[in-house]
């Protein structure tokens, strides 16, 4: 028993020495440990493992190059909307200008001649005149001297009431036979200066004339009805042309001169022409 206990006093004192250097490390793997077991009941908790994505410089890069690509995809479409969008404004202006010239021409044709009375009722249109084929200048052309002679002179009026050369002459307009037109018109106004249809034929003249492009003609046809068949329907009508023709002739402060008076002038024009004489006014910048 003597030799026991100074080696078991040995190994206790060995023992208890080397406790005070263990305990720092026991220590430091059990706070990891708790750690540890924290993480895992987080990710347990959250349903599954937890990834931080991180991208590289090559994925990056090739991410902003699409970026860029994309804007100027959107920049591009951008333009292209707002191109067609003012090529659809431009349309409809256009769109607008026919609607007024079909309103313009549906009156006329309503009318039924337009004559103070109404004496010739629906027998012929007061219709505008269109210009000439290609095709009817070409056979105009292939046709001999004395023939061109004849064709050149209007049919005989003779025996015939006013009436009924006022549809004659009409007849020849509308069949687009302008210079034959212009013949009979003439001669209807020469023996018919006081007749309704006088400054009809006036304004119809002046037609057969813009339709031509012998604008001088026009405007002073145009200005007879205004001076000498002040109180004739076609007197508003006359004036709208009268604009028209000056605004052909580059006479613009004239025109716009003539477009604002038919507002002042006859306030009881029909909308179609006060409409038209507007989007003349317009078109060529009259000032308000």
């Amino acid at each position: 028993m003597t030799n026991i206990r100074p080696v078991a006093a040995l190994l206790l004192g060995g023992m208890l020495a080397a406790t005070p250097a263990l305990g720092p490390a026991l220590a430091q793997s059990k706070g990891q440990i708790e750690r540890l077991q924290s993480l895992e009941t987080q990710v347990a908790a959250l349903g599954g493992p937890v990834e931080v994505a991180q991208l590289s410089p090559s994925v990056a890069a090739d991410f902003e190059i699409r970026l860029q690509n994309l804007e100027r995809t959107i920049q591009d479409l951008t333009g292209k909307y707002e191109e067609s969008t003012y090529q659809l404004s431009q349309l409809r202006e256009r769109l607008e200008k026919v609607n007024a010239d079909v309103d313009f021409r549906l009156k006329d044709l309503e009318k039924g001649g337009g004559t103070a009375g109404g004496a010739m009722g629906g027998a012929m249109s007061d219709a505008a005149p269109t210009k000439p084929s290609k095709a009817a200048a070409s056979d105009d052309k292939k046709a001999d001297k004395p023939a061109q002679t004849a064709a050149a002179n209007p049919p005989s009026t003779a025996g015939l009431s006013p009436e009924k050369q006022y549809e004659q002459a009409f007849e020849l307009l509308r069949n687009s036979d302008y210079d034959r037109a212009e013949k009979a018109l003439q001669e209807f106004i020469v023996k018919n200066k006081s007749h309704a249809y006088a400054g009809n034929a006036q304004y119809w003249l002046g037609e057969s004339y813009y339709v031509r492009n012998k604008f001088p003609e026009a405007a002073q046809a145009f200005a007879e009805v205004l001076s000498k068949y002040r109180t004739n329907p076609k007197a508003a009508d006359s004036l709208l042309k009268l604009g028209m023709t000056l605004q052909q002739m580059n006479k613009k402060s004239d025109a716009c001169t003539a477009f604002g008076q038919l507002l002042t002038k006859f306030p009881e024009a029909s909308a179609s022409v006060k409409r038209r004489a507007d989007t003349e006014r317009k078109r060529i910048n009259c000032p308000a």
